[in-house]
């Protein structure tokens, strides 16, 4: 029986060797095995990293195209409105220009009406002189006719028998 018990003894070491070896087989297998899922998990997690920037990349690109498309569109449109702004200003100064040269030719032909008007005025004003210088002399002759031995004192007696209106100037 002592020969049994060892063959047992022996026999249970066996099995309790195998059953360790098993155990560290399968320690090891499930160790490979976090690992390889593990390994798994980060080539997942490295390719959706990987992919997310891509797509942000893209996503940065588009919006990239759009601001460059947006910033022409309105340094288009900036130059349309300045070129406009430069045509109306030039419009405007045009018609100024324009409408000085019509006041300078309206004020020289006004200028020169003016001096024809001072010249007539001047040639009426001369003619009427004469004429006054010669009505006074007519008077005075006509004066020295009536009353020939008057004196210059006795002529306004003497201009009353004329029969000759009073000038009042600056009356109607």
């Amino acid at each position: 029986m002592e020969n049994e018990v060892a063959q047992a003894s022996a026999r249970v070491a066996d099995i309790v060797a195998a059953a360790e070896r098993a155990a560290d087989e399968l320690y090891a297998q499930a160790e490979k095995r976090m690992r390889e899922r593990i390994a798994e998990g980060d080539r997942a997690a490295q390719n959706r990293v990987e992919a997310a920037e891509s797509e942000a990349f893209e996503i940065l690109a588009n919006a990239q195209e759009q601001a460059d498309k947006l910033v022409r569109e309105a340094q288009e449109r900036a130059d349309e409105i300045r070129d406009a702004a430069r045509q109306d200003a030039r419009d405007i100064v045009g018609e100024a220009s324009a409408t000085t040269r019509g006041v300078l030719r309206d004020g020289t032909e006004l200028s020169g009406h003016l001096r024809e008007l001072s010249e007539s005025l001047r040639a009426n004003a001369e003619l009427l002189l004469r004429d006054v210088r010669m009505a006074h002399s007519e008077m005075n002759a006509r004066i020295d006719q009536v009353v020939p031995d008057a004196s210059v004192r006795d002529r306004p007696a003497a201009i009353d028998e004329l029969d000759v209106p009073e000038f009042h100037p600056g009356r109607r």
